[in-house]
């Protein structure tokens, strides 16, 4: 998301897809106006908006956003041309009542985004509002581990006094090409990292590498030669 302003500002930012803001989104602007005025505050953010991430909790809570100066703004990049300012927001996670999901994650089909300059008189400007339609691309490759997920092959082997532990490790690469969260073998502490995919070779952190067979549908630990099966869905 791009702003654009000429002088320190803050606006209010709402999020979601239920009933309200739908309808909110197909009337008139007075609507989204009430919805941005009566939404609570959300909690004060870091700056540098190292989150990535806005509220989506359907207009009962905002996403605060603000401009002071170049060291103190709520924008991933900023860049100044003529008098105007051009502050861009990445978005790459939506925080819901329930969880914080990454875009690809999101179960709708859309997501309705509603963002106006605040003021002391509690009485926000005009709302800018947009639709934005997601569309998930499906992976064709068979060797690309992008939106799949495996598990390793076995049985799991119950650890006495480790209630939770020897579970068979797994591996969930999520859609956005870039994270993973797994649980390693034996344990019962779910783990997240990134991690980098050249042709066959897939590299998480430091420690963990796998081999994708020709099928696609195994990863071999380049360490340990265990074997790990794609989940079928």
């Amino acid at each position: 998301m791009v702003y654009t302003f000429s002088t320190p500002l803050q606006w209010s930012l709402i999020a979601g897809n239920n009933k309200i803001m739908q309808n909110a989104f197909n009337s008139k602007a007075s609507l989204m106006d009430s919805i941005l005025k009566n939404s609570e505050f959300g909690g004060a953010d870091g700056y540098f908006n190292e989150d990535k991430s806005i509220r989506a909790w359907n207009g009962e809570i905002k996403t605060t956003i603000s401009f002071e100066d170049e060291k103190h703004h709520s924008f991933d990049s900023i860049y100044f041309k003529g008098n105007k300012i051009y502050g861009i927001r990445t978005i790459e996670f939506f925080s819901t009542q329930n969880d914080e999901l990454m875009v690809e994650e999101w179960k709708e089909d859309t997501i309705i985004i509603a963002t106006s300059v605040y003021n002391i008189s509690n009485n926000p400007s005009v709302a800018k509002k947009i639709q934005l339609i997601l569309k998930e691309i499906e992976n064709t490759s068979i060797l690309d581990v992008k939106g799949k997920k495996f598990i390793e092959e076995g049985e799991a082997i119950y650890q006495e006094g480790c209630e939770g532990c020897g579970n068979l490790g797994s591996f969930e690469f999520k859609k956005n090409g870039k994270s993973v969260e797994f649980l390693l073998s034996g344990s019962d502490i779910i783990g997240f990292g990134d991690y980098i995919q050249t042709e066959k070779q897939v590299v998480i952190g430091k420690e963990i590498s796998f081999t994708v067979s020709e099928d696609g549908k195994t990863l071999i630990d380049n360490k340990s030669g265990t074997k790990y099966s794609i989940v079928e869905e």
